[in-house]
């Protein structure tokens, strides 16, 4: 006891110390800044010697103020898990051991501690206990679905029991909260808002008890809450050995009985409370019912109307510390041990000291409604009603609904940023997907997920990536259960987690956005295609776009056949001769894939019938016509002049006769050095050579051709440099300045 004092009067000190724009000033003081320094060396010396006695890795007086911190926070996590080892070592939790533990701490209605001191009790929380949801009978669901209220009947209801599915605004299904629209339209009475006549509370002997463990009992309970006004409510609730958690025993007060209600043999029994607790006449009293009101909905069916919150006034009255057993050293001179906060309330039968402990948080909450209402009152003004505003909070508690907890991708960064670490990709890797192995874990079993792998666990596992399982082992002390007997999923997780990289990362997170669509040459056509059938199983042929009809249509017979080198085809094309005199992007049109598609197809097929046309004359060494050049590659110029030749019957010598009477268009680009003709070419050639022009290229219009071949964009911008030269050289030399 004095240890604890010691380290609330330093808390306080810490407290009291000057901190942001003061403390900069104080700073600045030689005598105060060797103070503090001194004093900081010497807590460091504290902290580093007991954590070296707790052999907890690490030197603390080497690191920055954030690692210092971490490092306190890992120690306490080991040391805590420690004591519970300890504890339930020595109580029993284990086969071969079986001893008691005698605390010092106890609940007591005096100051003397020497009598809590005197009183022994046995402090459980074991591991050997039988598991209670087992004999549920309507069976534990941790499915990530929408919570269905347990009503089947509405009592004090203004509107029929409706259980329907609704969404919301992000497409979340859920049910609605069954008396809605009673809290939003509850009112307090003018009774209820009056401060009466403050009576203090009998002894805890002197005041009847009631177990209630039965159906009988409990209809004898209701019986006697009938004609009640003013009822005090509080429950016990175990979460450590179970996924969602459940209740396992409810108090309630009178002024005149304390009665504990067994909620693990009554649980599918106690929605009859509904009439009293949904009873807008009748004043429930609780403290910090943010978890209780949540916990009747989740497990018994019940849900409250009228509640005044003693938590909430003593927000509103601005007391240093708000809990329970504040409020009763302060109104009540009580002091409360909160030890029994980690007892196991699945115990049956519980011992006297347990029921002594769960008595005292509701016998004496009736008398500190009153005494705080006082205050509020004092506090009201013709403005503002400090009591109704209580009332009006508590409402709002009671609106809240239980919903089942649901895993998501983001579900482990609220983790990860309270540790204030800063993992990489494959740590990142290791604690997301180790988080979602034990939540699957968790809601299999029905276990705690900090039961299966506490959280400091985890977040050193995913920090040291260790190679071999027994690094794992070595992450946890003391080494959890489920994670040896699953020690082979971890391993495999960490070891994926290992094969990360920045590049698959990138790779992962285009799939899970559908960019699906990839690029690669088509089979038909020599171009990038917008549909890309390359990763599909499918043939491409078959998996080609309705848009373009049937391919068949394109009978051979209405092509008319044009011999030309192929060039690229390319999406832009012109504009109106008017604006040929611009050069630049606002000459260039975008044309629409489908018809480039339609195009490409029929320039294939041309393409096709030149190639084995240029075959069978290449046979017959029969000389084409190559003067003519293309002017534009990406238009097709199918004339009347061409003559039809048809697929079933070719005549070879009508093709001789007739070729030079086609449009043969051909760009052909060659270096004069390296045209030098072979000796063996026939004599028409050369006299086509020998009277060969060469077009003079400084006075074309350019803009004319947008799709012409590189070779000819270069030309044109090296005839435009030198354009531009002989222009400056024209202009006037500036006269030198002479000195």
């Amino acid at each position: 006891m004095s240890d604890f004092k010691t380290v609330i009067e330093g808390t306080r000190a810490s407290n009291s110390l000057p901190n942001g724009v003061n403390w900069n000033f104080y700073n600045s003081y030689p005598k105060f800044k060797k103070a503090v320094s001194s004093r900081q060396n010497h807590v460091l010396k504290l902290i580093s010697a007991l954590l070296k006695n707790q052999k907890i890795p690490g030197n603390i007086r080497d690191k920055d103020e954030d690692h210092q911190f971490e490092l306190i926070e890992e120690g306490n996590d080991t040391i805590l898990d420690r004591v519970t080892h300890n504890i339930d070592t020595l109580n029993g939790s284990f086969k071969n051991v079986g001893v008691s533990v005698t605390p010092k701490a106890f609940v007591s209605e005096s100051t003397d501690s020497t009598q809590a001191v005197n009183k022994k009790r046995i402090l459980v929380h074991g591991r050997n206990i039988e598991r209670p949801q087992i004999k549920f009978k309507i069976k534990v669901d941790n499915r990530p679905v929408p919570f269905k209220p347990l009503l089947t009947s509405k009592p004090n209801s203004k509107t029929p029991l409706d259980l329907c599915l609704e969404t919301n605004e992000d497409g979340i299904m859920f049910y609605k909260h069954p008396y809605q629209l009673e809290l939003e339209e509850f009112k307090v009475s003018a009774e209820h808002l009056k401060v009466s006549k403050v009576v203090k509370p009998a002894s805890l002997e002197d005041t009847k008890f009631v177990e209630v463990y039965t159906e009988e009992q409990l209809n004898s309970m209701i019986s006697d809450l009938e004609n009640v006004t003013e009822l005090a409510i509080d429950l016990e609730a175990h979460s450590y050995r179970t996924y969602q958690g459940f209740t396992c025993l409810m108090q309630i007060s009178t002024r005149n009985a304390d009665y504990i209600i067994d909620t693990l043999h009554l649980r599918d029994k106690l929605h009859v409370l509904n009439e009293i607790f949904t009873n807008p006449d009748v004043v429930k009293v609780f403290h910090g019912a943010d978890s209780d009101i949540p916990w009747l909905q989740r497990d018994l069916g019940l849900y409250v109307v009228n509640m005044f919150d003693t938590y909430q006034a003593a927000k509103i009255l601005n007391f240093s510390r708000k809990g329970l057993d504040f409020l009763l050293k302060h109104y009540c001179n009580v002091d409360a041990d909160k030890a029994f906060q980690l007892y196991d309330w699945r115990t049956r039968p519980l011992s006297t000291e347990a029921i002594f402990y769960a008595r005292s948080d509701t016998h004496y909450l009736l008398y500190v409604y009153d005494m705080i209402k006082k205050d509020l009152m004092a506090m009201s003004t013709n403005q503002c009603n400090y009591i109704e505003l209580v009332f009006q909070r508590s409402a709002d508690v009671c609106k809240t609904r239980y919903e089942v907890n649901i895993l998501g991708d983001d579900s482990h960064l609220s983790m990860y940023k309270r540790s204030k670490k800063m993992f990489d990709i494959q740590q990142m890797y290791a604690l997301k997907h180790i988080y979602a192995w034990r939540d699957k874990l968790a809601r299999e079993l029905d276990e705690s997920p900090g039961y299966i792998l506490p959280n400091h666990m985890l977040l050193k596992i995913s920090e040291m990536l260790p190679k071999e399982s027994f690094g794992i082992l070595a992450c946890c002390s003391p080494i959890p259960p489920l994670v040896r007997q699953c020690l082979h999923e971890i391993h495999y997780i960490i070891k994926k987690a290992r094969e990360q990289t920045f590049e698959n990362q990138t790779e992962k997170l285009s799939e899970d956005k559908s960019f699906t669509q990839d690029v690669v040459k088509h089979i038909d056509v020599d171009m990038i295609s917008l549909h890309d059938y390359s990763k599909s199983k499918e043939n491409a042929e078959d998996s080609l776009p309705t848009l373009l009809n049937d391919l068949n249509k394109l009978v051979d017979d209405e092509i008319e056949i044009v011999y030309f080198t192929p060039k690229e085809i390319t999406i832009f094309q012109e504009i109106n001769k008017k604006s040929r005199k611009h050069i630049g992007l606002t000459n260039i049109v975008y044309k629409q894939p489908y018809e480039l598609y339609l195009k490409t197809i029929k320039y294939n097929n041309v393409l096709k019938k030149s190639l084995e046309i240029k075959e069978k004359i290449s046979e017959n060494n029969e000389p084409m016509n190559v003067s003519i050049p293309m002017e534009c590659p990406d238009k097709l110029y199918l004339t009347t002049q061409v003559k039809e030749i048809k697929k079933e019957i070719i005549d070879h010598t009508n093709v001789k006769k007739n070729i030079q009477s086609t449009i043969i268009r051909e760009i052909t680009i060659e270096n004069q050095s390296s045209s030098t003709s072979s000796a063996s070419q026939n004599s028409t050639n050369n006299s086509r050579q020998n009277n060969f022009k060469p077009h003079k290229y400084e006075h074309t219009d350019f803009a004319k051709f947008h799709n012409q071949s590189k070779e000819v964009m270069l030309i044109s911008k090296r005839l435009q440099k030198k354009k531009n030269k002989i222009k400056k050289n024209k202009k006037p030399k500036r006269l030198q300045k002479t000195v």
